[in-house]
């Protein structure tokens, strides 16, 4: 669709990244990096200004006094910090970003990005925009931009982007946007894949990408690790997968082919505890993995089962000693508080963390309840929330069991003595950005191993 449209209107479009979040470390904004080169690529003029690294409010209201633009994309990453313990809300920047876009342009406001994708008809109403992409926007906003620029209006306000069955899209980073987050931590980010075919009752990925995994070809996932190293100066790269180790296995080949084609950078990625082999983790840290990083979320099966995670403690404990056996830096994400969870798990998953040698366990406690979730609907069943409620400020479940206090109490009582053992997480990412400030680079939670 969008290669018959490139021929015909172009529009002059923007598309800003709202995202002002810089811990624990400021994080590239890849999806709206895909839009801008995809709308570049089929003849439209676009431009990125990422509020973090292009400038702040002040160069973006120099920006909107200086040129004009048919469309202005909004792109919001998070609603807030999703930490009970910390429960930072995000959403007034972007009223106030999008107020000023109102105030200074004649154009057609567009929203966009993971948090939108999640609520779409509450942030089309809260910040009165023209149109909405919920899904991902790469042949979406190519077909509006031509739209509009054509003086076709279309009728329809929030836009269900089609999944693309071939995820063959990359970035193309400012070289000046690239080089704050360099600066902020060395790293940048990309994909290998999209979509999610697990059942976290909590979870919005399979909302935002859907159920069916997508990949990207090896070489071409390799040659854009190649170029973000060389030409934007990455010393380490994330995979902004929402699980890197799939169930085909194809993340190996990604590996394999880093290590035919002789390319070293460290990198880390998200994975999900379960088979994982030795042989597996010793071929990805020959291809570069640095580190890491676990969605263990549950410290018990009775709390993993009310996650629907599908896997067992057993299981944790299994790529746990994998990953420990080949030294390679390992955090477990663990959450307390959901369902299924009382005063006994939580003493059960306590004893169970402790035998999370020679790792990083990062706390939290309560499970932020996001609409089209499991979680969600429990909630509405339970009375915690109502069927009719906005959720745009965040609301978070707890296991009717236990308190939050008690839970709090206990964790606070067993990571007391312990460096590796983190809650609440937000002081620890406060040093993290001192670290960076300093030169350090990657998530650097594998310093306190």
């Amino acid at each position: 669709m969008a290669e018959e449209l490139s021929s015909k209107a172009q529009a002059r479009c923007l598309i800003v990244s709202s995202n002002q979040v810089v811990t624990p470390y400021p994080v590239f904004p890849l999806g709206a990096a895909y839009v801008v080169a995809a709308l570049n690529r089929h003849g439209h003029s676009a431009r990125h200004f990422d509020l973090l690294g292009d400038g702040g409010m002040a160069g973006f209201v120099e920006l909107l006094q200086e040129q004009q633009f048919d469309l202005v994309g909004v792109s919001i990453r998070n609603l807030d910090t999703v930490d009970s313990a910390s429960p930072d809300e995000y959403l007034d920047g972007v009223v106030e970003l999008v107020g000023l876009i109102r105030q200074t342009l004649n154009t057609r406001i567009v929203l966009g990005g993971p948090a939108f994708s999640i609520m779409p008809e509450r942030l089309m109403e809260l910040l009165e925009a023209d149109y909405g992409v919920v899904g991902e926007g790469e042949e979406v906003m190519v077909w509006l931009a031509t739209e509009i620029a054509a003086g076709r209006f279309p009728q329809e306000k929030i836009l269900k982007a089609p999944r693309l069955e071939s995820f063959a899209t990359r970035a193309e980073p400012g070289i000046a946007t690239a080089q704050y987050y360099t600066n902020h931590g060395g790293m940048l980010n990309l994909q290998s894949k999209r979509g999610c075919p697990y059942n976290c009752s909590y979870c919005s990925y399979p909302t935002i990408e859907g159920r069916k995994i997508r990949y990207r070809d090896p070489e071409e996932v390799v040659d854009e690790m190649a170029r973000l190293n060389r030409d934007h100066g990455a010393k380490y790269l994330f995979f902004a997968d929402s699980v890197f180790n799939d169930p085909a296995g194809k993340y190996l080949e990604i590996a394999e082919t880093l290590i035919r084609r002789e390319i070293s950078i460290p990198w880390c990625a998200f994975f999900r505890p379960e088979n994982i082999s030795r042989e597996d983790l010793r071929l990805l840290k020959r291809a570069g993995l640095a580190a890491v990083e676990l969605g263990t979320d549950g410290a018990t099966d009775t709390t993993l089962a009310g996650f629907g995670k599908g896997f067992s403690y057993g299981d944790v404990l299994k790529v746990h000693e994998n990953v420990i056996a080949e030294e390679i830096p390992c955090a477990h994400f663990i959450m307390f508080g959901g369902p299924g969870e009382t005063r006994a798990t939580v003493d059960e998953g306590l004893k169970h963390i402790e035998k999370l040698d020679k790792s990083v366990v990062f706390a939290f406690i309560g499970i932020r309840i996001l609409p089209g979730t499991a979680i969600c609907d429990r909630a509405i069943a339970e009375g915690v929330v109502a069927a009719d409620q906005s959720l745009l400020k965040p609301v978070f479940y707890y296991s009717p069991e236990v308190t939050r206090q008690e839970i709090e109490t206990k964790i606070m009582a067993s990571f007391a003595s312990r460096m590796d053992r983190i809650y609440p997480c937000h002081q620890f990412y406060d040093r993290i950005a001192m670290l960076h400030k300093i030169g350090k680079v990657g998530p650097l939670w594998e310093l306190l191993i």
